[in-house]
């Protein structure tokens, strides 16, 4: 189940033209104006302010003006009710998803390069996790073999996190067995503990992110126009929550490298890349 908290959820709006309306108005016969959307929810215009409640959990039918699209979201919760100007502004977070509906709405919120880029620098990697459900696996080999590719990838990253995390706590051990401990010796006590903290956020992102990879890669949609879009969200996904070594291997593996190897050239080449940069610039 893909479920977000709400102080997570504010990320940067949009203004778009679209409609809402309730699940069963199928025909948009009395849809609501919409105000602004972003990547985790929408919010739209209502006459009344006892028609939707804080923290209800609503289903509503979207219709993109600029395209004619029309989606749903199955799962929304509204999170406030503001009286403005003689009307009164519901906005709501997603709370479910199926890999459609992200499709729709990043179809509906990002329109343009600018907006991507500022959209997806305040994203949550937990926002591209649809739920399986209602979610339809690609029949296309080509994309099930890449997502293979992503999962051997974290297998193998996982591998040697592995080992560096056990040399952390060896270091750490070791210190923690000094017979005598003063402020000279818990200094590198707690800059091994603050490192090894940092070490443990970076494994366990890159692990997620490379899962989430793979399951959006999987459920790549069928139709030409979908899957080029699908694409868009996967750059988009790959830019913002993998890192320029897992990137680089990544590439590598499209070209029939083994993960392993992948990541030992993905971190040669950015090893090679520090060391040149250092030469020209001595002094930084």
């Amino acid at each position: 189940m893909f479920e977000l908290d709400m102080e997570q959820r504010q990320s940067y709006r949009v203004a778009r033209s679209f409609e809402v309306t309730d699940f069963d108005d199928l025909d948009f016969s009395e849809p609501f104006d919409g105000y602004d959307v972003n990547l985790t929810g929408l919010s739209f215009w209502v006459d009344e302010a006892d028609w939707f409640l804080p923290n209800q959990e609503v289903s509503l039918r979207v219709r993109n003006l600029e395209s004619g699209e029309t989606y749903c979201f199955d799962s929304l919760t509204v999170v406030h009710i503001q009286p403005r100007s003689g009307r009164f502004l519901c906005g709501c977070h997603i709370k479910q998803i199926t890999s459609s509906q992200l499709l729709s709405h990043h179809r509906l919120v990002i329109t343009d390069a600018k907006t991507a880029d500022i959209s997806m620098s305040g994203s949550e990697m937990r926002e591209f996790n649809f739920i399986e459900s209602g979610s339809p696996i690609s029949t296309d080999c080509a994309d099930l073999q890449e997502a293979l590719m992503a999962l051997d990838l974290a297998v193998a990253e996982m591998q040697a996190n592995q080992q560096v995390g056990e040399q952390h706590l060896a270091e750490m051990l070791q210190q923690l067995k000094w017979p005598q401990s003063n402020d000279a010796t818990m200094a590198p006590l707690q800059q091994s503990l603050e490192q090894f903290e940092r070490f443990f956020q970076q494994v366990g992102n890159s692990a997620i992110a490379l899962g989430i990879l793979a399951k959006l890669i999987a459920h790549t949609p069928k139709e030409s126009i979908d899957k080029k879009a699908w694409k868009t969200v996967l750059a988009d996904f790959e830019n913002r929550f993998l890192s320029e070594k897992l990137q680089i291997a990544f590439d590598y593996m499209h070209q029939g490298m083994a993960p392993q190897e992948a990541l030992f050239h993905a971190e040669k080449i950015q090893q090679d890349s520090l060391y040149a940069e250092l030469r020209e610039n001595p002094e930084a």
